[in-house]
């Protein structure tokens, strides 16, 4: 049986939106150091999640775009890359910083 070990809050795309979205996609980077997470508001968040339960989680990396993310994954062997699908039907590559 899982048991709860830590949790954080996601923001809206917009400082001032409202938090009507939903999860698309997660995606966890190939250390499992960080966390992709594709909102229905047209952005990916990637979280900074540190190495042990209870380190603070920031946001190190933002993908607004015009159109909805569908899917997303983060290659094993690009670990500073993340590629998302869009609803119009492009793929784009997010580089990490």
């Amino acid at each position: 049986e899982g048991k709860e070990r830590d949790r954080f809050n996601t923001k809206p795309a917009l400082k001032t939106g409202a938090r009507n979205y939903l999860i698309r996609d997660i995606a966890f980077s190939p250390d499992s150091i960080r966390l992709a997470v594709a909102q229905s508001d047209n952005i990916v968040f990637v979280y900074k999640l540190g190495s042990k339960w209870g380190d603070k989680k920031t946001i190190c990396n933002k993908f607004l775009r015009n159109v909805s993310i569908t899917c997303m994954c983060w290659p094993a062997k690009r670990p500073n890359e993340i590629v998302f699908g869009l609803a119009d039907g492009q793929v784009m590559v997010g580089v990490l910083q």
